[in-house]
Formats: C-alpha cells, sequence, structure tokens
C-alpha cells in the first residue's frame, strides 16, 4: 500500500493505507484521533468537521491521497495548542454557555464556528447572522440558539 505523510495537531504523521481512504477514517482508525465523528460519512452532517491548513473541511469527503507532507489537518484534540492555551476560546465559550446535550456534533461545531470567526477577522469584520446562518452542521439535540451564543461569545475571545 502507498504511504501518505501528512501533519496532524503539529505532528508529522506517516500511514500506509489505500489512496481512496477517506481522511476521517485514516484519522479515528489509524490514527485513534477520535475528536471528528462520523454522522454521515457524505459530507452533509459535518459531524468530523475538522481544519485543513487552517481551513474548515469534513475529513468524510477528502481522500488521503489529497494530502501533501505539509498539510496541516488540526482536529479538536489539537485546537487549544492553535492558541497555546489549556481550552480554545471557542471552547470555553462552549462551556460558558453550556451548550453540549449529548455532545456528538459538538467538535465540528467547534471546529466550523473557529473557522467562520477567523474568517471574519481576516476580512476585518465581526461575525454577523449571514455567518452564522452559513454554518451547516447538524445538531440533533437542537441546541442551535446555544451555539450561536457561543460563537459570539467566543468570537468576542479570540
Amino acid at each position: 500500500m502507498p504511504e501518505h505523510t501528512f501533519r496532524v495537531n503539529g505532528e508529522t504523521v506517516t500511514v500506509d493505507v489505500a489512496d481512496d481512504v477517506r481522511l476521517l477514517w485514516v484519522l479515528r482508525d489509524v490514527l485513534g484521533v477520535t475528536g471528528p465523528k462520523y454522522g454521515c460519512g457524505i459530507n452533509v452532517c459535518k459531524a468530523c468537521t475538522s481544519h485543513l491548513n487552517g481551513k474548515a473541511v469534513n475529513p468524510c469527503a477528502i481522500p488521503v491521497k489529497a494530502l501533501e507532507p505539509d498539510d496541516e489537518v488540526t482536529t479538536i484534540e489539537g485546537l487549544a495548542d492553535t492558541v497555546d492555551a489549556d481550552l480554545h476560546p471557542m471552547q470555553q465559550a462552549w462551556l460558558d454557555q453550556d451548550v453540549a446535550q449529548c455532545g456528538y456534533c459538538q467538535p465540528g461545531q467547534i471546529m466550523a464556528a473557529v473557522a467562520v470567526v477567523r474568517r471574519a477577522k481576516e476580512e476585518g469584520r465581526e461575525i454577523t447572522d449571514a455567518d452564522l446562518d452559513g454554518i451547516r452542521n447538524v445538531c440533533r439535540c437542537g441546541t442551535y440558539f446555544r451555539i450561536r451564543e457561543a460563537i459570539r461569545a467566543g468570537a468576542k475571545a479570540m
């Protein structure tokens, strides 16, 4: 099988898997990184949302052959390290706003939120309702109001 080298949460990894294996399965089953959740496997629910080179992506839709050695995958497990703290401000906002019910979708929700806030800040603006509406991660518990409040609070701290 071919070897694929890339970075995950700041560390270079090399995996020996077929080219068409999706990144989600490499993360979860090969590397033991279980923060990105399997929800649908077809890029709809977004429970697996992680960052690839700082942008929100869904690893269930990315074949491992698409990754280059200098590509950086960041999952919820490595998010706090991006700000050199115990918790990323968005993670803290999630706790402060008591967002989670079952918690299954929350890693993907947080990763999507961080990407949206980063993009708005790069554009020199505050997040808007349209930005929040653009986050399409599914929460079966329906905690969307608390999610939106946590994103607003987290954005202020980022």
